[in-house]
């Protein structure tokens, strides 16, 4: 009687490792994480954002922001190679906080009926109804600051500095084909100045110079329109 070869008995199936699945793991930066994880990065931001805004760029230090975040100085690591890269990544996070900031004050003007100089005027880094400079506007100050000091920043930030700068290029472009303003001045130049009053103004805002009732710009406002305006 010939014997039936035995079979051998199949290998349970190896289990995944708990909780991994694609609903409660994420891949940032290359790396599986917890979306709950993913809190203690905005928390970083958001006290990286804070330590920035009260004392500044070069000022700013890792165990403040550590501390701020309720976390330890080496948990950073974890999201953040050095002190370098949370600092530009928080200026990058608040830049873009304050842009979007400025898109939606230019969405809630009338359409196509807002004067060019108002829209400028929506574009400040702080706006009329602001009690104070909230962080995002201070930081939008220090994006430049460190756009220009820190050549690694440079690289990171420049592309935002240009989208904020594109912002007036539009309304300028647009105000020239409506014809509200000149078309023989030059674009560039008119872009350069309105957001360097502005970025100028909030300088001197944030050093304490007491800040003007905004109803004292409707006349040199006026000033400028009928400068612009075609001949």
């Amino acid at each position: 009687m010939v014997k039936k070869a035995s079979v051998p008995a199949k290998k349970p199936a190896k289990k995944r490792a708990p909780g991994r699945t694609e609903k409660n793991v994420v891949t940032v930066d290359g790396r599986d994480r917890r979306p709950w994880a993913l809190a203690s990065k905005e928390r970083l931001l958001a006290a990286a954002t804070e330590e920035i805004a009260e004392v500044g760029f070069e000022r700013a230090r890792l165990a403040e922001i550590a501390n701020r975040a309720e976390m330890t100085p080496g948990s950073v690591y974890t999201w953040f190679a050095n002190k370098e890269e949370l600092f530009r990544a928080a200026l990058e996070d608040a830049f873009d906080k304050q842009l979007l900031s400025n898109v939606r004050a230019l969405e809630k003007l009338p359409a196509d009926s807002a004067p060019w100089l108002v829209k400028i005027a929506s574009l400040v880094p702080r706006n009329y109804d602001d009690d104070d400079f909230t962080n995002a506007q201070k930081l939008l100050v220090e994006t430049y600051y460190a756009s220009w000091r820190d050549p690694l920043a440079r690289d990171v930030l420049a592309p935002r500095v240009r989208e904020h700068f594109a912002l007036y290029l539009k309304i300028i472009d647009d105000a020239k084909a409506e014809g509200s303003i000149d078309a023989s001045l030059d674009t560039q130049m008119l872009a350069s100045l309105f957001l360097g009053l502005a970025m100028g103004l909030a300088l001197i805002g944030m050093a304490g110079v007491a800040q003007t009732d905004p109803v004292n710009w409707l006349k040199i406002g006026a000033l400028v329109d009928k400068v612009a305006r075609p001949k």
